[in-house]
């Protein structure tokens, strides 16, 4: 499994779940795992699985009880790209 530099997870102001990066291409995800044994976040990207980092019991709960989260990364042109993804919990 490959694991990326830096993610950060939180929660916006309406409550859905967010992850910054630093890699534009992660953002692209295809589906983010948690899995409730360690509290480990992944993202499948094209075939790959991709180790996002361990959040806290909270954050995890989090993310198992929503469906969707959002992915941001800067944009070599200066922006901010934000995507969606599907939040599956592996079992």
């Amino acid at each position: 499994m490959l694991s990326i530099q830096a993610a950060s997870f939180s929660r916006d102001v309406h409550g859905h779940l967010c992850i910054a990066l630093d890699d534009v291409a992660i953002a692209r995800a295809d589906v983010i795992f948690v899995d409730p044994s360690n509290r480990e976040i992944s993202a499948l990207l094209d075939g790959m699985l991709i180790k996002l980092g361990i959040v806290s019991q909270e954050m995890a709960n989090n993310f198992m009880t929503h469906d969707s989260v959002f992915l941001t990364a800067p944009h070599p042109h200066g922006h901010d790209l934000t995507l969606m993804a599907p939040v599956l919990t592996i079992h």
